[in-house]
């Protein structure tokens, strides 16, 4: 591989995310008719993390278009094998890359129908499932509870406004908030 060929290998990934994340930059401006007055617009922290992971992904295609280096193998000596933790079979998942990024695309729009918290338990759930984590006990638990977390530092201690969701799932949505003590 040309050194040319590998420093556009190193770019293109970072270059695909930052323009995901441009694209759902522009698409939380929906959000901001959710607002209240006097409070942060529901906008604000996901345009937050999607500035620092733009911010993020510029700085990497700069690092790898100034300063790639092509990747040595290290030399392993035939009488030393490596241990079982050290074991690299190699092996990459385009396809579980693929899918964590359509997870995370059809996360911002599911907010709208779903509501912030079915949305994001859903959404962890499905992530752990794709990262092939397989205890089911352990990834309800953890989407469940993560998702009460964020609901209740956005909502109770930041003050900010999530989307309730539609329907039957706005229901859900303010039975939470009333069980967390959110008004």
């Amino acid at each position: 591989m040309t050194q040319a060929a590998g420093k556009l290998r190193a770019i293109v990934p970072y270059a695909a995310l930052l323009l995901v994340a441009a694209w759902l930059y522009g698409e939380t401006g929906a959000f901001a008719a959710l607002g209240r007055e006097g409070q942060l617009s529901p906008a604000f922290w996901p345009r937050a993390v999607l500035t620092l992971l733009m911010i993020v992904c510029a700085m990497e295609i700069g690092r790898a278009a100034l300063f790639f280096r092509p990747e040595k193998p290290a030399a392993v000596p035939h009488s030393a094998a490596p241990l079982p933790s050290e074991e690299d079979d190699g092996q990459r998942y385009p396809a579980l890359l693929a899918g964590g990024i359509g997870l995370t695309i059809l996360y911002v729009p599911g907010m709208q129908y779903l509501g912030f918290f079915l949305a994001t338990a859903i959404y962890l759930a499905a992530f752990m499932l794709m990262g092939r984590y397989r205890r089911l006990g352990v990834i309800a638990v953890t989407s469940v509870a993560g998702s009460l977390a964020f609901v209740f530092v956005f909502m109770k201690i930041v003050y900010v406004s999530l989307p309730l969701g539609a329907g039957p799932f706005r229901v859900v949505s303010t039975t939470i908030m009333a069980a967390l003590g959110i008004h």
